[in-house]
């Protein structure tokens, strides 16, 4: 099963891991999953939250 890809670039979806257009590294456009049991979601918010007061966004 292929799944969907997305150039940020050129704005293109493709099935490649490469865009035909400009060669750059594409990335899925769905978010990850939710699970109400996430093990490790505590970790990727206090992440999240540090690279934002990184940035000064908070």
């Amino acid at each position: 099963m292929s799944v969907l890809k997305f150039c940020k670039k050129c704005k293109i979806y493709t099935l490649k891991d490469v865009c035909k257009l400009c060669g750059e590294n594409t990335v899925t456009p769905h978010p990850p999953r939710f699970s109400p049991e996430d093990r490790f979601g505590k970790y990727r918010r206090k992440l999240k939250l540090e690279i934002l007061k990184a940035r000064g966004e908070i």
